[in-house]
């Protein structure tokens, strides 16, 4: 865990010289360095250098056993250490450059805000917990369970991807539709895409109130997706225009661990 004083909302982070403070965050909204997506109302910055983390980023610490994962404790990483400078999520698919937790030995990687997500929640829409699991952690073992779509919005689940099940059921879904609250950040590939548009339906004479609940749901699901789709948009084109005003920033080397890696200055 990185060094956090309550008293003046500060955090002294491995990946900055200067102290980060809680503050909240200024309009037009700054990249968070750690995942290079736009920050939330609140996170820790350094207004001096313009350098700030979303506060799961700042926060999540410096390792973490994670149930996708068993086989070994996860590490922190300021850079990632392949060849290219990038890093495949095992969480949601989607390529980070930055900070991650991973298992040297196996090269298993996570986005900080992925590893975040709650391995377990409750939904009112089923009467189990439901666990955070992945087909990469757990291969061929659902309890004969396929999740050819989402209980929530009936989209396809990708079981590659990190999706909550039920243990004791045949229930599963999207994290992002399974969540119990709206998450700081979201990783993109983790949002669950929008629900197909119906065709015409036939008449139901015994289940129209039903129905209707669950016309005026999936309206309001569309919706939410379509809002979480442009927030992803506009969170890219700020990623792209970030890095481009970055080009030129010094870098300082850290030894941490046992080896070399890269620190913004």
């Amino acid at each position: 865990m990185e060094s956090i004083n309550n008293a003046d909302r500060t955090l002294i982070h491995i990946s900055h010289l200067h102290p980060l403070k809680l503050i909240a965050s200024p309009e037009p909204r700054p990249i968070c360095h750690a995942c290079k997506i736009a920050c939330a109302d609140q996170s820790y910055g350094c207004t001096d250098c313009w350098y700030f983390l979303h506060v799961t980023c700042a926060t999540i610490g410096r390792s973490m056993d994670h149930p996708a994962h068993p086989a070994h404790t996860l590490k922190f990483e300021l850079t990632p250490p392949y060849p290219d400078g990038t890093f495949r999520c095992d969480a949601c698919g989607v390529a980070g450059t930055s900070f991650c937790l991973r298992c040297r030995e196996c090269s298993y990687d996570l986005h900080l805000h992925c590893a975040a997500i709650p391995h377990k929640v409750d939904h009112p829409s089923h009467q189990h917990p439901l666990f955070l699991v992945s087909e990469n952690a757990d291969p061929g073992n659902h309890n004969g369970a396929i999740y050819a779509y989402c209980e929530i919005c009936r989209g396809n689940v990708d079981i590659s991807k990190f999706f909550y099940r039920c243990n004791s059921c045949n229930f599963g879904g999207h994290v992002a539709c399974l969540s119990p609250q709206r998450l700081e950040v979201w990783s993109p590939g983790l949002v669950a895409p929008l629900p197909p548009t119906p065709t015409t339906q036939q008449p139901q004479p015994y289940g129209g109130a039903i129905q209707g609940a669950n016309n005026q749901r999936n309206a309001l699901l569309q919706l939410q997706r379509q809002k979480m789709q442009a927030e992803l948009q506009l969170n890219s084109s700020l990623m792209f225009a970030n890095t481009m005003s970055n080009v030129g920033h010094d870098m300082s080397s850290l030894w941490d661990n046992g080896h070399y890696v890269r620190r913004w200055i």
